[in-house]
């Protein structure tokens, strides 16, 4: 048996992500497991398909066991992202590798640029750049550069390779006997708005959803598509936000200056820049316009307003999942489970009941449900509260 991990969202599962599996396989894995973000993304956005919709598609895509990642790290900047699922993979403790695509596709120069970041040197000039007003991002590829010159820094460019790099360095830090594989990503970069034969990226594929554009078919596998068609009715993917609106624009209506400063990812006076643009903003898009800039990007605005709505508070948050969600598995899929059985250092939950012992493994998956029962909000059809505690895991048959 080997087994490969791979951490990801699925915001919906497309021809590049079968890609991926297929890949996978093709490398000698006998038995895949997909870390997959729940019903909120890293963008801080609501998913286009819910999570048992999207662990199906992942199942019929060539995935043998769905876990969830917690929300508290789904819907975060890349380190903590990176964090949860490595966290996951590794608590297994039968994984024998992670596999992430990258544009790079060169595991030993990412291996080096995950050293860089760490270096003692980097982290010195990081602060002084961050103090310019620039972003993290733009300010640690200036450091890395100017340490170890613009064969690693350039790597900090791309979306994917950075997600690689951060796998790597936590892997690292858990001093994990997981290997690090990479796939050379193919076709349509991340986000690009172009697609390349019938691969798209998610981004692209999302837009056309809002579009209601018939092409969008072309660039998801038929098995998706069936699954998500049999799915619940659901709305253009930038509908389920505007769904949630509403409720945003209250919360963030009636929210002081030291309740916004309480959120996760605000720091240095953020607070009182994103309440002025609340009070002068009628849509959630206008907020973020008015609070972006040069030092925050839209993505970390995105997230804070979704912390708002969901009631997050930077003290408190977890360090660390607390449990192996099952969403979804086939017969590989048991037999993954049956030798974490043996090697996990997590329970490995079906139900809530599983975790009731455990007092952070409680409250973290209450916390999922409630965020859960939210999310069936912005739906066509509303679901009852606390579906998450119920529903079992989706077996499928082969």
């Amino acid at each position: 048996m080997k087994i490969s991990c791979v951490i990801c969202e699925f915001n919906p599962f497309h021809n590049g992500h079968e890609y991926m599996l297929h890949k996978m396989r093709e490398n000698g894995a006998s038995h895949v497991v997909c870390i997959m973000s729940g019903n909120y993304t890293q963008r801080g956005e609501a998913a286009v398909y819910d999570k048992w919709t999207r662990a199906k598609a992942a199942l019929a895509g060539g995935a043998d066991l769905v876990i969830e990642l917690p929300l508290t790290f789904a819907c975060s900047y890349a380190q903590r992202f990176a964090f949860g699922g490595v966290y996951l993979a590794n608590a297994l403790g039968c994984a024998d590798e992670l596999a992430f695509g990258s544009e790079s596709a060169d595991i030993e120069i990412l291996t080096e640029a995950a050293v860089a970041v760490t270096n003692k040197k980097v982290q010195t000039e990081l602060s002084v750049l961050l103090k310019s007003g620039i972003t993290f991002a733009a300010a640690r590829e200036k450091a890395v550069e100017k340490i170890y010159g613009r064969e690693i820094s350039s790597l900090l460019s791309s979306p994917n390779d950075i997600l690689g790099i951060e796998y790597i360095k936590v892997l690292q830090e858990l001093k994990s006997n997981i290997r690090p594989v990479t796939i050379k990503r193919e076709g349509a970069g991340h986000n690009s708005r172009l697609a390349s034969g019938k691969i798209a990226s998610a981004g692209y594929i999302r837009s056309l959803m809002d579009e209601e554009s018939s092409i969008v078919n072309k660039y998801i596998p038929s098995s998706a598509v069936r699954i998500c068609s049999q799915a619940e009715s659901q709305p253009p993917a930038g509908g389920r936000m505007k769904r949630l609106e509403e409720m945003l624009l209250y919360r963030l209506r009636t929210m002081s200056v030291s309740e916004i400063a309480a959120l996760p990812e605000i720091s240095e006076g953020l607070e009182n820049r994103l309440y002025s643009a609340v009070r002068k903003s009628v849509t959630a898009e206008e907020i973020m316009a008015y609070t972006k800039s040069k030092r925050y990007t839209h993505s970390r605005i995105s997230r804070i307003l979704m912390y708002a709505l969901l009631d997050f508070q930077k003290t408190g948050l977890p360090v660390q999942p607390y449990y192996l969600r099952v969403l979804g598995l086939n017969t590989r899929g048991r037999e993954i489970l049956k030798t974490a059985g043996k090697t996990s250092s997590l329970p490995v939950v079906m139900r809530y009941a599983d975790c009731t012992k455990n007092e952070n493994a409680k409250k973290m998956f209450e916390k999922e449900s409630y965020c859960d029962d939210i999310y069936s909000l912005c739906g066509t059809q509303r679901n009852i509260c606390g579906t998450n505690m119920t529903t079992r895991p989706f077996i499928a048959l082969e």
